[in-house]
């Protein structure tokens, strides 16, 4: 599963703010906290997880270790999320809340923010790099008209980056050489 688009949920704890944010993530990571600290100015915590293809990351800014993005990551992999990071903004309320209380925080905090979002099923597939000319590109995008097209570079050919179904395969390889292919889910 993954999200459709970024939910946010926020909740109130000893006066402390947790704000979670989930969206779709394609494995920026720097950018991604970047955008959230620009919305979200001086916080004192931007803990999160994430889970891209197979990688998993988590980080617990400053708060106590696996306090916070340990938990946030045990939440995305009990909903099986994919291509999906949790952010959860916390502005500190003045009341310590120990590390149980911390670990208890961060997890109803991520979990009440994933259960507030519209989750879509995820597929396997590959992501493909193709190279093809211009009067070849209507052709190209027919026949990834059901697919994710995620770049398309116009130099003098054209080299278009896609998600791919498994099913699609062999059908693109019939029209072109792919010229890269990795397992992917999307």
């Amino acid at each position: 599963m993954r999200p459709e688009q970024e939910t946010i949920h926020e909740i109130i704890i000893q006066n402390s703010r947790f704000i979670g944010i989930l969206f779709p993530f394609d494995g920026n990571v720097k950018e991604a906290l970047q955008r959230i600290q620009r919305t979200y100015k001086n916080a004192t915590h931007y803990c999160y997880a994430s889970i891209y293809q197979k990688e998993k990351r988590f980080h617990d800014d400053g708060e106590p270790n696996k306090t916070a993005g340990f938990p946030i990551l045990k939440i995305l992999e009990k909903y099986q999320l994919q291509n999906t990071m949790l952010v959860i903004v916390r502005y500190f309320g003045g009341i310590k809340l120990g590390t149980g209380g911390l670990v208890r925080a961060y997890q109803k905090t991520a979990e009440e923010t994933i259960l507030k979002a519209n989750l879509l099923p995820i597929k396997e597939g590959y992501k493909v790099k193709v190279n093809v000319s211009y009067n070849r590109l209507k052709q190209l995008e027919y026949i990834l008209r059901e697919e994710k097209i995620l770049e398309k570079d116009f130099q003098e050919s054209v080299f278009v980056t896609a998600y791919i179904s498994k099913e699609k395969k062999t059908e693109l390889e019939n029209f072109t050489p792919i010229l890269s292919l990795e397992d992917a889910f999307f």
